[in-house]
Formats: structure tokens, C-alpha cells, sequence
């Protein structure tokens, strides 16, 4: 089920979701707001509170996209670099993600900025400097730690089992791909998962990490590259059996997990073989 359709559940569910009174006060007490702002409005009118982050946690889906889009704007503004709002405020970007998906609708979406901020984090440069014709961004002093306790707690949604949730678990390995300093546990870890991944979406995305970490290993970059390799010439589980031919073929083929991810597999060596 795609966050989207989720603004379609029934009633009962939706009253379950927001934030919960000790969350709230988390939000409060541990982001610094003075660092919350818009990137291009003067204060006082650009700067933001505590409701911006319940509001992630809305039950409507239309309020939490509206602040997951006002936290993607702050925190990286047009995906280029990383604000002073970032360190603050991506504890609970990472605990909205982790929250079940009843709870917060639009974890896709969060993912999606992680994914922008990793990127940008890792383009920033220690300071200021010459970069084509302009300066570059450096990131927050704060980042690189904050970053890596978002990692930590972002492995486990790796294994994400909540039914319908395979886009989550592509986002979050799509998101972990650009921890580039962690590359050689990342990759061990992206091989184990995906002899369990059941859903093809999720094991194409781990195929292509797998190719966006390599180039960045030491001890897991010729591992990652014979795996690579293996990918790129198997069928998988080979075609669907005909159910009304042979039902116990059919459902033999159902509960295996051998994906085809040869296409993936090919893009994913390509980024391992061109030079960085």
C-alpha cells in the first residue's frame, strides 16, 4: 500500500495516529527552533516551532505532506545543501520513519529527504572554497554525527515487515547507500537481506546500493563485484507457472524469494567499474 492510498483507511485507524504527549515535548526540549527556519524568508516570519514536527505525525494526509514538504525545504532547501536545521531536526525525521505506518503516513516522502541530505551532506566540503565559479556548502559541524546515529537506527527498517511496506524498505536502503563511510558493513548487510527480501521492488533497490557502496569499500568491493556479477546472469526464480495448469507449481514459485534483478544488477556494476 503506497502512503498516498493510506489517506483512504478507515476512521478507526486514522483517530489512532499523531503524536504522542511524551513525543511532543521531545520536540520541544531537544531541537534547537532558533536553527528551524525558512531559507529565504526574514525572521520573525520565517522561523518555525514544535507544531511544524507534530504535524508529520498528522492523521491527514494532505497537513503531514505540507510539513514533510516545509522540513524538506529547511533542512536542505533545494536539495544542494545541508541547513543548520538538519542536525536538529533528523532524530525524529528517523523516528517518523520508524514509527508504524498508520502512525505517520508520509515515510516514504521523509525518506526521500533523507536521501537528499545524505547526498548533499556527502558533497559538502570542511569549508568554504572555489567551486565552479561559485562556494562551496559546507555542512553543520553537527552533521557528520547525526548522520551516523540516523544510519544506526535506520538498519533495522532494512527487515521492515509490516505488510505493504516494501517501498519503506527500498527508501531506507536507497537512504543507507549514500553512507558511503560505511560501505564495507553496509554491503555485507544489503547481500544478507536480500536472500530474504521478498518483494522485487526492494530487492532491485538493494541490488543498485549494493553498486553505489562498492566503489567505496576496501574489504567488500571484489565480494560486492562477484555478486554483482552472479546477479547480472540470474533469472531468479525464472517465469510464473500457469496456476490453472499446475496450482502446486504455481505456489511452489510463489513462496520463493529468487528475484530477477539482471537490469538493476547490469546499472549497479557499471557504477562499480567507472572510475570515481
Amino acid at each position: 500500500m503506497k502512503d498516498t492510498e493510506r489517506a483512504d483507511t478507515d476512521a478507526g485507524a486514522g483517530a489512532s495516529a499523531g503524536a504522542s504527549a511524551e513525543l511532543t515535548a521531545r520536540f520541544a526540549a531537544e531541537v534547537d527552533w532558533t536553527k528551524v527556519v525558512d531559507l529565504y524568508i526574514p525572521l520573525p516570519d520565517g522561523q518555525y516551532g514544535p507544531d511544524l514536527l507534530e504535524r508529520l505525525w498528522s492523521p491527514d494526509l494532505r497537513t503531514a505532506d505540507e510539513a514533510q514538504a516545509t522540513l524538506h525545504f529547511a533542512c536542505c532547501g533545494d536539495g544542494s545543501s545541508v541547513s543548520p536545521a538538519a542536525p536538529e531536526v533528523l532524530p525524529f525525521l528517523v523516528e517518523a520513519v520508524r514509527d508504524p505506518a498508520v502512525a505517520v503516513r508520509v515515510r516514504t516522502q521523509i525518506l526521500e529527504t533523507l536521501a537528499v541530505l545524505a547526498r548533499a551532506g556527502n558533497d559538502a566540503c570542511s569549508g568554504p572554497g572555489p567551486k565552479l565559479g561559485g562556494r562551496q556548502r559546507a555542512a553543520p559541524a553537527a552533521w557528520p554525527a547525526a548522520w551516523d546515529r540516523a544510519v544506526d537506527a535506520l538498519l533495522p527498517l532494512l527487515a521492515d515487515d509490516v505488510e505493504g511496506d516494501e517501498d519503506v524498505r527500498a527508501g531506507v536502503a536507497a537512504v543507507l547507500a549514500r553512507a558511503t563511510h560505511r560501505a564495507d558493513d553496509l554491503i555485507g548487510r544489503f547481500l544478507a537481506r536480500f536472500a530474504d527480501e521478498p518483494h522485487l521492488s526492494a530487492a532491485e533497490q538493494l541490488v543498485l546500493a549494493v553498486g553505489e557502496l562498492a566503489p567505496h569499500a576496501v574489504e567488500r568491493r571484489e565480494d560486492a563485484v562477484v555478486w554483482l556479477r552472479q546477479r547480472t546472469v540470474d533469472a531468479g526464480k525464472g517465469e510464473e507457472p500457469d496456476m490453472d495448469d499446475d496450482i502446486d507449481a504455481w505456489l511452489a514459485w510463489m513462496e520463493q524469494h529468487g528475484h530477477d534483478v539482471r537490469p538493476a544488477a547490469v546499472v549497479a556494476l557499471r557504477r562499480v567499474l567507472r572510475p570515481l
